[in-house]
């Protein structure tokens, strides 16, 4: 089972401003080895939080009524209001807040936010590029004050409770429980309908606690309301299905899949949304809207969350490809719709006679649809990964860099002996894992290959990705372009942290044609040891402020690396050249807040090490902070050598030496 990368956030008032905590646990099979841990912190207005959401929210409400805005249009006016509020959620000037951007928008795999808060619309801020609803599987995890039932797992949907306009004052609601029953039915899928004076609290609750035939999944269409201090779905007789009736359901847990299709039902704001009322009575993935949405768009998005869930999509995935296939709408129904719950998770998928809807993976031999190049392929993926009787990313990485094409393409990127490391990380990664992608099984969305061995999450998805191009292009069988394309479409999981750390991005995999000259890594070596260090140094300051490296951030790095060189020269002016060094090397000097209470431990044991060790000239060198760095068994720097290929502890050996 692989954990998503995770954004802890945990925000605290603090009198006037309110502190947020955010931490990265980067993800990986369960079990396997420490989290990566990063903390960051920043200080946030929340009377502009408050307003940035409520803009939104009216921007949301305008569009799914056609009614004009102010603005240019309901998404150059999301976009606006996400960028601002995204700016002052990770404000760039505040700690390393921009290290933690960099990070979020270098991750590939899917992305879980935990957290204490109800108010951000995490899904439609935006970092320049795009909203992060679209650029990641974005779920969310509230933390809950209450019990939490643990719930069933989510296997193969076999029966459905579709509830909606239980007032009978909503026709549109009745229709889309007519579609989305119809629709379910096709596939196969026993479907329960409960309308207007059928849908009594009473009668809801029976059916949702049925012990003999229980429902893995419940649609609702109609009005969320609140009274008394209570937000509940509104049955018929006007009483509302909250969580403390819900609690009927305690012993066998919420239906694992829930839609609600109300205003305000995703819980936005300080009453707690039934959305995360199912997710505490067990539901795994609940998907709600945050204002009311068309019904036009609300249908199309149902079908298309649907058609890739029962396909065997992980939940992040199948919402994030129904928000793309909806963004053109004019009535914004996409950017409504929020997802609870881990998204990776996933079901084991349903047979869908006749569907029209995406193609489900390939269940039990891919290569009965592949073609002879890609046939040939796989037989080298099966052939080396066939002693750990898995497929993981990783695998099907080292059978595309055998492509004698792909490896001549990063070989001419990265040079020769980068390429033979690259091929060394790989094996080792490989050597010490024994399930797909890492884990000591597989995970929870694999599924058997045709000779009996397991296919990473990633890898279904990639055949899944690459089944549906060359049904786009009219053909029957897979090529080895097509998976290589679907590779580089679905982030590349594990693999593409072991291609990142060797220099090359994903996209290089592709065909030239393919790929954009300017995600070509800059070639440096006839540059000097340092002059390669301000360059890096450079690339990393304008990526913290979304800029390419200009004339000013590249003299910048050469003050806070201590350029001799340019000291040197500046020496040579008196007083002012002196004064400008010292400025210059100065600026990027961090503040005691910028660090970590781990990091601020780890100076101070440097400290101590060098003067019981009377350090030249009293200065603590670089082999004394490396020491306490990796010293430290809980510090995601010994993760970080860990997953390079590196031993930690031999590591400190070598550096003990060096001292």
């Amino acid at each position: 089972m692989s954990e998503p990368d995770t954004l802890n956030v945990r925000v605290t008032t603090q009198g006037m401003t309110v502190r947020y905590e955010y931490e990265l646990r980067a993800g990986g099979p369960v079990g396997d080895s420490a989290p990566l841990e990063m903390e960051y912190v920043a200080e946030v207005d929340p009377g502009l939080v408050r307003d940035c959401r409520a803009r939104i929210d009216q921007a949301l409400t305008r569009a799914a009524a056609g009614e004009p805005g102010p603005g240019p249009g309901p998404a150059k006016e999301l976009a606006n209001w996400g960028r601002l509020l995204h700016k002052q959620l990770f404000p760039r000037v505040q700690g390393g807040v921009a290290e933690l951007v960099s990070r979020l928008h270098a991750s590939s795999g899917p992305l879980l936010i935990r957290t204490n808060e109800q108010e951000v619309p995490w899904e439609l801020l935006h970092d320049g590029a795009d909203f992060l609803g679209l650029q990641h599987d974005l779920g969310r995890r509230l933390l809950a004050r209450r019990p939490v039932v643990g719930g069933r797992g989510i296997g193969r949907v076999a029966r459905a409770l579709i509830v909606g306009d239980t007032l009978g004052d909503l026709p549109s609601a009745r229709e889309e429980v007519a579609r989305v029953a119809a629709w379910l039915g096709d596939r196969g899928i026993e479907c329960t309908v409960l309308l207007g004076q059928e849908a009594t609290q009473l009668d809801v609750l029976a059916e949702l606690a049925s012990e003999e035939t229980p429902y893995d999944l419940f649609h609702f269409c109609g009005h969320v309301a609140t009274g008394s201090g209570t937000t509940g779905l509104m049955m018929h007789d006007r009483q509302l299905l909250g969580e403390v009736a819900l609690q009927t359901l305690s012993s066998r847990g919420a239906p694992p899949v829930a839609f609600i299709n109300g205003c305000a039902s995703a819980g936005e704001g300080t009453v707690a949304g039934m959305c995360v009322s199912f997710m505490v009575l067990g539901a795994k993935t609940v998907v709600g809207t945050r204002t009311d949405v068309a019904d036009e768009g609300a249908w199309q998005f149902a079908a298309e969350f649907y058609g890739r869930l029962l396909a065997g999509v992980p939940a992040g995935t199948a919402v994030r490809t129904a928000r793309t296939a909806l963004r053109d709408r004019p009535d914004a129904a996409w950017a409504s719709f929020v997802l609870y719950g881990d998204p990776a998770a996933g079901i084991a998928g349903n047979v869908t006679p006749g569907s029209p809807r995406p193609p489900e993976p390939p269940e039990d031999d891919p290569t009965t649809a592949l073609a002879p190049d890609a046939q040939e392929l796989m037989r080298r993926v099966h052939a080396a990964c066939a002693d750990r009787r898995g497929v993981a990313s990783v695998d099907l990485l080292r059978g595309l860099l055998g492509e004698a094409d792909i490896r001549q393409r990063i070989e001419e990127s990265i040079g020769p002996r980068t390429m033979e490391a690259l091929d060394r990380v790989i094996d080792q990664v490989l050597s010490r894992d024994s399930g797909p992608d890492g884990g000591s099984g597989p995970d929870g969305n694999s599924i058997p290959d045709h000779d009996g061995s397991i296919r990473s999450d990633t890898v279904n998805r990639v055949f899944a990705d690459a089944a549906t191009r060359a049904a786009a292009d009219g053909r029957s069988t897979v090529t080895t372009a097509d998976i290589t394309e679907a590779f580089v479409a679905v982030g590349g999981g594990v693999a593409s942290r072991l291609l990142e750390l060797c220099g090359v991005p994903l996209a290089r995999l592709l065909p030239d044609s393919d790929t954009d000259n300017g995600d070509e890594r800059l070639q440096m070596d006839d540059l000097s040891r340092g002059a390669v260090g301000i360059v890096r140094l450079a690339n990393l300051l304008a990526d913290t402020r979304g800029e390419v490296i200009g004339t000013y951030t590249l003299l910048l790095a050469f003050g806070a690396m201590g350029s001799e060189v340019l000291q040197r020269a500046l020496h040579e002016q008196g007083a002012a050249g002196e004064l400008a060094f010292r400025k210059l090397s100065g600026m990027l000097t961090p503040r005691r807040r910028d660090l970590s209470p781990r990091v601020h431990d780890v100076l101070d044991r440097a400290r101590r090490h060098s003067a019981a060790g009377h350090a030249s000239a009293g200065l603590v060198g670089e082999a004394a902070i490396l020491l306490a760095l990796l010293q430290d068994e809980e510090s995601s720097a010994r993760e970080l050598m860990r997953r390079s290929g590196v031993d930690p502890d031999l590591l400190i050996r070598s550096l003990g030496r060096d001292r």
